[in-house]
Parts: C-alpha cells; sequence; structure tokens
C-alpha cells in the first residue's frame, strides 16, 4: 500500500514498525517534532514490553503501510526514554485562551508525509482516549505563544475553532437541533397556510327578510305574519285581530250577549 499524502499522528503511533528484514521494532511510542517550526521529523518506537530502550526513525525511513503495520527502511537510532523526554513537542498539551481560559488539549496533528508540516492540530474538550469525543481543528497560524506543555490561541472559546468530528453529545444536540427548527419551519408553514384559508375562504351573507329570525321554545306560529310586509303601517293589534280566538278574549254566551245589550235591565227580571 503506497503512502498517503498526510497522515494523522496518532495512526502513526497505533502502527507496529516492521523493517524490510521483517525485524519487528514495537509499535509506536512517541512522536518526535520541532514545534516552533510545526514540523514532525520522525517517531519513537518501544522495540521491548519491559526496559527502557527506544528505536528513533525518521519520518522518510516510512516506506509503506500495511494496516495497522509501518514497514521502514534502514536502521534505527537507539536511545533511551530519559533522552526522549527532553524532546520538545506540543503533543498532550494543554489549550488556553487569551483570557487563560482551559479549552481542552493537543491529541492529535495532521502530517504532511514529504515534507513533515503539520497542516493543522486536533484539540480535544475531555480525555481524548473516551470513545466518542469530538475533535476540534487548531491551525498552527493562530497560535500565539507555545511553552511546554500549554498553548495559547487567539481564540475565545473552544467553540470558536471549526469542528473536525462530532462525537457522540455534540451529534445529539446537532441532531435536536436540526428536527427543532424543521418542527418550528413546519408549523409556521401550516399557520401560514391556515390563515390564508381564513382570509380566502367564502362566508355566508345573511340578508334580512331572507332567513327567518330563531324561534324561542314554545312560540306558536303567528298567522299572515310572515306575510305582512315590513313597514306597511300595521300594528300589533292587527296582528292579535288575526287570531281567531285571541288568548285575552273567550267566546260570550248568548246570555252574557244580553246583559251586555240590556245594561238597565235588573239582573233578578
Amino acid at each position: 500500500m503506497t503512502l498517503p499524502q498526510e497522515l494523522l499522528v496518532s495512526t502513526l503511533l497505533r502502527a507496529r514498525v516492521q523493517d524490510h528484514h521483517g525485524v519487528d521494532h514495537g509499535t509506536g511510542h512517541q512522536v518526535w517534532m520541532h514545534p516552533p517550526a510545526h514540523r514532525v521529523l520522525g517517531w519513537a518506537s518501544c522495540p521491548t514490553s519491559f526496559g527502557t530502550a527506544r528505536s528513533v526513525w525518521r519520518l522518510n525511513q516510512l516506506g509503506r503501510l500495511q494496516g495497522n503495520l509501518a514497514v521502514v527502511s534502514g536502521t534505527p537510532s537507539q536511545t533511551e526514554q530519559s533522552t526522549l523526554d527532553l524532546l520538545p513537542t506540543l503533543m498532550g498539551a494543554h489549550l488556553y485562551s487569551q483570557g487563560s481560559l482551559a479549552m481542552g488539549r493537543l491529541v492529535d496533528a495532521v502530517v504532511n508525509l514529504k515534507t513533515g508540516a503539520i497542516g493543522h492540530y486536533l484539540v480535544a474538550r475531555n480525555d481524548p482516549r473516551l470513545p466518542g469525543t469530538s475533535r476540534w481543528r487548531l491551525e498552527p497560524t493562530i497560535i500565539v505563544d507555545q511553552q511546554p506543555g500549554q498553548v495559547v490561541v487567539a481564540v475565545d472559546t473552544l467553540d470558536d475553532l471549526p469542528l473536525a468530528r462530532a462525537g457522540l453529545g455534540s451529534k445529539a444536540v446537532q441532531t435536536s437541533q436540526y428536527w427543532r427548527g424543521r418542527f418550528q419551519e413546519t408549523t409556521a408553514q401550516v399557520g401560514q397556510q391556515l390563515e390564508d384559508w381564513l382570509q380566502n375562504a367564502p362566508w355566508p351573507q345573511s340578508h334580512h327578510g331572507d332567513i327567518p329570525p330563531p324561534r324561542r321554545q314554545g312560540q306558536r306560529d303567528i298567522p299572515g305574519e310572515h306575510n305582512s310586509p315590513a313597514g306597511a303601517g300595521g300594528s300589533e293589534w292587527e296582528v292579535w285581530d288575526a287570531w281567531e280566538h285571541p288568548p285575552h278574549r273567550q267566546p260570550s254566551s248568548p246570555h252574557q250577549d244580553r246583559e251586555i245589550q240590556e245594561p238597565d235591565q235588573k239582573p233578578w227580571l
């Protein structure tokens, strides 16, 4: 497998080193870099599980990558771990803003394998060993100060950096924000459609004389009430005259009629 143009430092350190003779030199242990120039010079591997002996490889000794196997050419430089501890590095350095606000740690970097130049660093907010953590990109151009173990950048918060890889928490927040926005958008559209329908819907218009007024419970029909035109000068007594037997008039007997016709006649005569 040919080498890619760019490679993560973590990928290089996870690979097991093997030379062209098939000798195993252990897995990657530490990166060798020049922090002022933001350049990776090589890396060191641990040939044995016990002991402090380390094998140091130059970056241009990397021949090819085959899965988790890094095939190298030539021979390494032998050194001790105490010597590697004196080498300056930005890997694992704490990241601070200009206001001394702790933002995270530098946990990885993207390296150009031909030149060794670091394209950008990767920042983690929490422990990088935790699965599903997010990564933010940090360009070397925004670093304003760097010291052993700490880096100061020209941003105020970690959210000001572009997100390189979203973790589980960030994905959950992004998903909830997406569905919240879709719900608000759908609600606004439905509300606008309902408002347009209410404005354009044909409503029935009532005209005087076309629709009779509502009847009260127990009200009786009055003959001729709806036939008489409004404003004809008739009074409510004319309506009552249309009744055959008005409620306040009872049919009189012949005896009562004679009493009315002869008022002077005595009742015992």
